[in-house]
């Protein structure tokens, strides 16, 4: 029985993946000039896990209604975070993105932030073609959910200047940088998928919950995981002591000796795997990996519970999702 359902969940996802990159691959913006649509293709064409889009079909399916009704929104979805990802690496000077070389890294900065640009506005153009009865709940939604985003990437980059961040503040902060999409996604799938206001609330909750333990594993794969495995570069965070809460919970663990010689690293102002690999046997003697570890399968238990309610008629993808994202590697 496994076995099949393996298969029926392989079969489903690349359905999936099959209808989002559909506007992907042939999307509908003018293709004059070059100058503008080389960098848009190329941002489009480099597909990451779709997991954003396919947690908004999950969601619509979840409520009784028909996938296909939310691939619209789904693929609107991706190229939403497409475009955050060119101006966050932008921000951030990385230089790898899902596995080729970043936008700007690829065209230069000038051609990046417009062709970025060019995506959101190709984002509203595809909304715009949502069913009428749907589309003013689904467009305030949508802008609260991407304001969100942009607040908090703002505290994020905040974060950098300020010296002393609590762990609740960055679980605010991920819950607006991350969790705003994964939960957008979700909330957005139960709206086409017709569901309930009650059921809908829920899939927000649980989004709001995944993305939680999204944005942990990630933190936690920037340590222990590989640039050819992640397919992005990898280090940086580490390097300018990025406020995530594994390094807000190790420097409280460290040793005055441990500190100063992460200090000496700083001041290198290189990082080498072999760093990375220090903090990473920190990380493990202080455990902050494995309270990480706990934490995220805390949220990923209360995502799941949130499921077993009668509100929903077929939660099977959204399981799949949540624990794909409880045992990603990259």
């Amino acid at each position: 029985m496994k076995g099949n359902m393996d298969i029926n969940v392989k079969a489903r996802i690349e359905a999936w993946r099959i209808a989002i990159s559909q506007h992907l691959h042939n999307p509908s913006f003018n293709t004059d000039p070059v100058y503008l649509s080389e960098p848009m293709n190329y941002a489009l064409r480099a597909e990451g896990k779709m997991l954003r889009p396919a947690l908004c079909l999950a969601a619509a399916e979840a409520v009784g209604g028909d996938w296909h009704n939310a691939v619209t929104v789904g693929a609107a979805l991706e190229i939403f975070h497409t475009f955050t990802l060119v101006h966050d690496d932008i921000m951030d000077g990385d230089e790898l993105r899902r596995g080729i070389p970043t936008l700007h890294k690829a065209f230069g900065n000038n051609r990046a932030l417009l062709s970025g640009d060019t995506l959101l506005i190709y984002v509203y153009q595809l909304l715009a073609d949502i069913e009428a009865s749907k589309f003013t709940r689904v467009f305030r939604v949508f802008n609260d959910g991407a304001m969100d985003v942009c607040r908090g990437q703002g505290w994020d980059m905040e974060f950098e200047n300020s010296e002393h961040v609590e762990p609740q503040q960055y679980e605010m902060m991920i819950d607006l940088k991350t969790g705003a999409l994964i939960r957008l996604a979700c909330h957005l799938g139960g709206i086409m998928g017709g569901g309930s206001d009650a059921a809908i609330e829920a899939l927000s909750r649980f989004g709001v919950l995944l993305g939680r333990a999204f944005q942990m594993q990630d933190d936690l794969l920037e340590v222990t995981s590989s640039s050819a495995t992640m397919g992005k570069s990898l280090g940086s965070d580490v390097l300018n002591e990025k406020k995530t809460w594994i390094w807000i919970d190790l420097k409280s663990r460290l040793t005055e000796s441990e500190l100063k010689e992460w200090q000496n690293v700083q001041n290198g102002g290189q990082l080498a795997e072999h760093h990375r690999d220090q903090v990473k046997q920190w990380m493990i003697d202080h455990g902050t990996i494995k309270r990480a570890q706990d934490l995220i399968a805390s949220w990923i238990s209360e995502a799941d519970s949130l499921l077993s309610s009668s509100l929903f008629k077929n939660t099977d993808m959204l399981k799949v999702l949540s624990d794909n994202i409880l045992n990603r590697q990259n």
